[in-house]
């Protein structure tokens, strides 16, 4: 639904991408609106975005030299749809957040749930800021933590909080600290006697999370399960145990977040593997694996959402050969069987203990 933004000189049109139902979520935060008026007069410098999700800075600042950095595929379909919008130019030059940076004027980051993640957008700008850089994160004053802080002071020396808006606050960095050593911002976690490494922000650093682990327990690849698709895969290992259980087995990795798919890479060197940064199964055709297997998210940042999963249930029914199997891991509060049902030929638990559940749904 489209949702109109005003401002003193202008209205905006903007939707949320992917789409909701629920009516009471918009497409931007006072906080997100709070820095653009921080800034609004140093538009002329090079801006560089972070965690623009909706685009909406990307279309209040679209006449300055503005760079977004992209770190899911369904950030870029947003951006793209809003600008479209508000008929201006789908043209700008995206940023991938493993490249370098160049001329840092201004970075806007809107501090996403992940604070490692944070921490990954504000090591990247050290590395290419000047003396003259200004960092303006903004937040809800809800999602405050003390933490914010405390990573902002690794790598700046002035640290200044400003004044809360609509329940919107913002963070100044400015200063770059000197001598910071640089690293790879890389988590690693074990399983099976093996480590695998995962880009800051991706999801669950400090180890295996339960869920995956609970799934990885009792998941058997069968020897005709050739076409594997591992859906949300964030670091791979559950495609990773795919390949070795069926050393026949083609898998393909989607996650719709860049860091999680180059984590993949990481960790699947060797393996007949196909990585893929997008967030729909589009793109597949019908039949194509014989078996999907997924954790799949259930968070959209700091909000509770299962529409995008439900969606992507549909979307692994259309490319699930005939007989094929759906195998995943979920939440037991969050009663999937009732949409899987309404979908799937069969739906059946397999597995499940005190907070998780295994699904196997047969097309």
């Amino acid at each position: 639904m489209i949702k109109l933004l005003h401002l003193e000189n202008r209205t905006l049109k903007l939707v949320r991408y992917p789409a909701t139902k629920d009516l009471n979520l918009r497409p931007w935060s006072s906080a997100e609106l709070l820095a653009h008026s921080f800034i609004e007069k140093n538009k002329n410098k090079t801006i560089y975005t972070f965690n623009d999700r909706f685009g909406v800075w990307n279309c209040l600042f679209h006449q300055s030299n503005i760079r977004p950095v992209i770190t899911h595929a369904s950030q870029k379909k947003a951006i793209h749809q809003n600008l479209s919008l508000n008929s201006l130019d789908t043209n700008i030059y995206f940023v991938n957040p493993l490249d370098a940076f160049h001329n840092i004027d201004i970075a806007l980051i809107k501090i996403p749930k992940s604070l490692d993640l944070f921490e990954f957008f504000l090591h990247k700008i050290h590395l290419y800021a000047n003396q003259n850089t200004e960092v303006v994160c903004c937040f809800m004053t809800k999602y405050f933590s003390t933490k914010i802080v405390s990573i902002a002071r690794l790598y700046f020396h002035e640290v200044e909080q400003t004044k809360a808006w609509k329940k919107g606050r913002l963070l100044v960095l400015r200063t770059p600290k000197k001598n910071i050593l640089d690293k790879k911002l890389l988590n690693t976690v074990q399983y099976k006697g093996n480590e695998f490494l995962q880009y800051y922000g991706v999801f669950s650093s400090a180890g295996i999370d339960k869920g995956t682990k609970f799934l990885l327990e009792h998941l058997r690849i069968k020897e005709n399960e050739i076409k594997v698709l591992d859906l949300g895969c964030g670091n791979g290992i559950i495609g990773y145990e795919a390949s070795r259980q069926n050393l026949k087995a083609e898998v393909t990795l989607v996650d719709d977040f860049i860091l999680a798919i180059e984590s993949c890479k990481l960790n699947l060197r060797n393996s007949n593997a196909i990585f893929k940064c997008i967030d729909t199964l589009e793109e597949f055709k019908k039949n194509d694996f014989d078996i999907v297997v997924s954790n799949p998210p259930f968070h959209f940042e700091f909000e509770n959402n299962i529409e995008v999963s439900l969606s992507l249930f549909k979307m692994v029914y259309y490319c699930l050969r005939n007989k094929g199997r759906f195998v995943l891991v979920a939440n037991k509060h969050l009663n999937y069987r009732t949409h899987l049902s309404k979908i799937f030929s069969s739906v059946l638990s397999v597995k499940e203990n005190q907070k998780f559940i295994i699904y196997e749904c047969i097309k």
